[in-house]
């Protein structure tokens, strides 16, 4: 069972009205929003020139993969289909 419990007043986004507070408050300072824009994007960790690479490999070797598991599949369907059709005239 899950428990459910009403937002907390104080939380920002518990009423209509807090996200056009949030868009006023940028718009009264739009260089401290861009500070903190900074701030954040210095905590993000971004990853390495290897994992990116391993990622790229990783997202090619599984297309091959997939080409190949297809192209078989398609094959062996097409296969089928034809002995099918033979029978049937």
């Amino acid at each position: 069972m899950v428990e459910r419990r009403s937002p907390k007043p104080e939380a920002e986004g518990s009423s209509p009205s807090a996200p056009a507070n949030k868009i006023n408050k940028i718009m009264k300072n739009p260089i401290k929003f861009i500070q903190e824009v900074k701030q954040e994007a210095f905590k993000v960790t971004w990853p390495t020139g290897k994992e990116t690479l391993q990622g790229a490999l990783m997202v090619f070797a599984m297309a091959v993969v997939m080409s190949i598991f297809f192209l078989l599949l398609d094959q062996v369907l097409k296969f089928f289909l034809e002995l099918l059709l033979k029978v049937s005239l």
